[in-house]
């Protein structure tokens, strides 16, 4: 699907079910394991009621959304990490207590763009989004983690101008902690 108008905007609480739907078909691995679920639908539903709350890192509060003619194609879900630590865990899984981002950094969770949507700069657009979203809360980069399992994602935003820092092992599986400054 080709488009040239793309509609990015901050997500709404009302967005929960798309949003959660687009981030669980990215990677429904991901929701089972930090939900600590063995049901896809049940990981689904934590997900999203947290997703309409204020107080856990994959709320509304900090998720950009991509529309095309009224459809979500896309979405970049982050979190400042100095709120890091007040966030509370709303899933049974017993998740190693390793911080994923540094008091100045917005942290990119998720990025999610339907498979239709795809080779069209969508990706591009939330990122750039991010950044300014992160300036106006006055941090200085962007980071996130790429899973070593999917290299391609490390080529992905190091294209986009991230630089990998270290290498963090989440579960026995290797991750790079990747970062692009925003200001100078």
């Amino acid at each position: 699907m080709k488009t040239d108008s793309p509609v990015i905007r901050p997500a709404t609480a009302d967005d929960a079910e798309q949003v959660i739907e687009l981030i669980s078909f990215a990677d429904e691995n991901a929701l089972l394991y930090l939900t600590g679920k063995s049901d896809l639908q049940e990981a689904k539903a934590v997900y999203r009621r947290g997703f309409c709350r204020e107080d856990v890192y994959y709320s509304y509060l900090f998720t950009q959304a991509c529309f095309i003619e009224g459809h979500l194609a896309g979405c970049i879900l982050a979190f400042p990490g100095y709120l890091e630590p007040t966030f509370i865990a709303e899933t049974e899984s017993t998740l190693p207590l390793v911080r994923e981002a540094e008091d100045d950094e917005l942290y990119i969770d998720s990025l999610s763009v339907y498979p239709a949507f795809r080779g069209q700069g969508l990706s591009r657009y939330l990122i750039d989004a991010t950044k300014t979203q992160a300036l106006r809360y006055q941090l200085s980069k962007l980071s996130l983690l790429a899973d070593d399992t999917k290299p391609h994602l490390e080529k992905m935003y190091a294209r986009y101008g991230f630089i990998t820092e270290k290498e963090i092992t989440l579960n026995g599986v290797v991750h790079k902690k990747m970062a692009l400054c925003v200001r100078g």
